[in-house]
């Protein structure tokens, strides 16, 4: 699927183009999550896989596209681009059948849904006068607010969460006057700031308001003096981003909880070279998932068998076949850690963004 990923890419190298410069990363990232998801689903050779950090992910394209301002017709014509040259390029390789393209066009359309719902989502009471308190939360996750005047507190946990639970959340869960908590929320998630002395405050109260959310959620904090609020806010999406990639479950994350994730996300070259030693791999489901029980097991071969629910020489030739494809040694604790930064790399980059409302709920 790596040369039906490239080919349909340079096929809408000018489509890309002709977006104004300011929106054209935006535009790769759109092509990007498109071309993942509709090559995946091929590949699988079913439309119905998605979980929900796919569809969540789709609904988070949709909402960060709305919120730079971009019309849907261009929304909905760069994506049908995408599914017309995916089509033109799957119908003329060797040995595609007619299952493949009705699962094709299904997907697309799968894609087009949740787009368009995320595209379409609100803030939640949209037409009620926002709050003082809505304001100032605003203020603070812009940078705009006056922090200097004692208005607001010292310092805060910066919570950034999407859920993708379909009943989404309520907002009194929220409702804390006496603790001081800003939010700014949507349907399916938003930002808390929420005062905090020191980080183990701000992790602690940060924990309780996350478990009173729905199971599916994600959540990244970081905490930050009143002033460096944007930065915190920029800090928690990549922890949650990074969290994702990594496969981790719902959960509340700190930068130190995804490190190691964090550092290879944000240095693109490295996760590029990453990328290309994992990719024999990931086009292969059995060794893929030989490769993620064995992380599951912290590098325990018995366990890793068990949970497979194969023989033990049957999971060490597949081991073999692994460091065979890659030139790592999935038997070697080192060699394993590598293994599974690249398998963290390539989940970032070949699979859509995490689930969590950017700049569409401080804009």
């Amino acid at each position: 699927m790596n040369g039906l990923h490239a080919e349909i890419r340079t096929r809408m190298l000018g489509d890309v183009e002709r977006v104004p410069p300011s929106q054209r990363q935006k535009a790769h990232d759109l092509l990007a999550m498109a071309v993942a998801l509709l090559c995946e689903d091929v590949e699988a050779g079913s439309p119905g896989t998605w979980d929900a950090r796919k569809v969540a992910a789709a609904r988070t394209m949709g909402h960060s596209c709305a919120a730079d301002g971009w019309p849907l017709d261009k929304v909905l014509e760069l994506l049908g681009r995408a599914g017309e040259e995916t089509m033109a390029v799957l119908a003329a390789a060797p040995g595609t059948g007619p299952e493949q393209l009705r699962t094709l066009t299904e997907t697309c359309n799968r894609l087009l849904r949740e787009l368009l719902r995320g595209y379409q989502e609100t803030e939640l009471t949209p037409a009620s006068p926002r709050s003082a308190a809505q304001e100032d939360a605003r203020a603070l996750l812009r940078g705009d607010a006056a922090t200097d005047q004692g208005r607001f507190a010292q310092a805060y946990a910066v919570l950034a969460f999407r859920t993708v639970s379909p009943a989404g959340f309520a907002v009194p869960e929220f409702d804390d006057p006496a603790g001081g908590v800003l939010t700014v929320l949507c349907e399916h998630g938003g930002y808390a700031l929420i005062p905090a002395g020191d980080e183990e405050t701000a992790l602690s109260r940060s924990t309780r308001i996350h478990a009173s959310l729905p199971d599916a959620t994600w959540a990244g904090v970081s905490w930050q003096k009143a002033g460096r609020v944007p930065a915190g806010r920029a800090e928690a999406t990549d922890v949650v981003t990074a969290a994702l990639a990594a496969r981790r479950p719902p959960g509340c994350y700190l930068l130190g909880d995804v490190l190691v994730e964090y550092a290879v996300l944000t240095q693109r070259s490295v996760a590029d070279l990453l990328v290309a030693k994992i990719e024999p791999i990931t086009r292969n489901d059995v060794l893929l998932e030989t490769l993620r029980a064995l992380l599951t097991a912290d590098g325990n071969r018995s366990k890793a068998a068990a949970g497979l629910i194969i023989h033990r020489s049957t999971l060490d030739y597949r081991l073999q076949r692994i460091e065979q494809l890659t030139g790592y040694d999935p038997t070697s604790v080192r060699h394993l850690h590598v293994l599974s930064t690249a398998l963290t790399a390539h989940e970032a980059m070949t699979s859509p963004p995490p689930p969590l409302p950017m700049d569409e709920a401080v804009s």
